[in-house]
């Protein structure tokens, strides 16, 4: 009776300390970018002596820290909307008819998961686009990238909806995009946002095709603002913290959002399996 005690008590002490590993490098940034130069010099976990909330309005004025979150914003929002749009929608096509163009096409789709981007052949192409050094350019960069992933993520969710919720509603007087909209589209909200979360943070995180992609410096988004923030201020290390800090609460608060659909879709992965 004692070990059946004993057990949930260790499981617990184990997972707190291995949440010390995040939260212990996330309390150092914090308390170090409301340090002055000297203090956050030493990296220490000590309370500084004088909060430097300053410090954010530095990196906001000298960092283009605004800039590059509007940037950020518009690529990234861009890329999720387009990404998630036509992810559904061709699912919702891959999962619901049969035939070998439909395999033919999926298979396409398995083959972008594995071919990997050439970022010469690219650049070239945008070039005759007439699209380098514009944000629709890399926000369709993105989407092809992305697409694959979650055609194929959404595709499995699309199937685990029985065809019978289908013929009842095409009874009903439902059919085609309106029975996608109207039937399909809800049920999918949870996947759509585990799906949202995922593409959300692998394009705001991302630093090689903006560098490639945007040579212009009014249009960097926030992982090459960062960069430069760190060329300028490499020594400072209390700006640099702020900077990563700002950099940080976007994706902070998108994931604290979506968690909850994250948990929920691999539970029901789980327990279907």
């Amino acid at each position: 009776m004692k070990a059946k005690t004993l057990l949930p008590f260790i499981k617990f002490l184990i997972m707190c300390l291995l949440s010390l590993l995040i939260i212990i490098p996330l309390l150092f940034i914090v308390l170090s970018s409301l340090k002055n130069v000297k203090e956050a010099a030493l990296m220490s976990l000590a309370l500084p002596s004088k909060w430097m909330w300053s410090n954010f309005s530095v990196v906001f004025e000298q960092g283009n820290m605004l800039r590059g979150l509007t940037n950020s914003g518009i690529v990234t929002v861009g890329s999720v909307l387009l990404t998630i749009g036509i992810g559904v929608l061709a699912a919702f096509i891959l999962a619901r008819r049969s035939g070998r163009v439909t395999a033919i096409i999926y298979i396409i789709f398995v083959a972008g998961l594995i071919a990997p981007p050439s970022i010469i052949p690219t650049i070239k192409f945008l070039q005759i686009l007439h699209m380098n050094n514009q944000f629709f350019g890399v926000i369709l960069l993105y989407s092809a990238l992305n697409a694959p992933f979650i055609i194929l993520m959404m595709t499995g969710f699309v199937k685990s909806i029985p065809k019978e919720i289908d013929e009842s509603a095409f009874v009903d007087g439902s059919q085609g995009f309106g029975l996608f909209i109207r039937i399909i589209l809800p049920l999918l909200l949870p996947s759509i946002t585990t799906a949202t979360v995922f593409v959300f943070l692998g394009v705001w995180n991302d630093f090689q095709w903006p560098l490639y992609l945007l040579s212009n410096s009014e249009k960097w988004t926030i992982p090459l603002s960062v960069y430069m923030f760190k060329s300028k201020f490499g020594t400072d290390w209390n700006y640099v913290f702020a900077d990563l800090i700002i950099a940080m609460l976007p994706i902070l608060l998108v994931y604290s959002i979506g968690q909850r659909f994250i948990i929920e879709e691999m539970t029901a992965g789980a327990i279907k399996g």
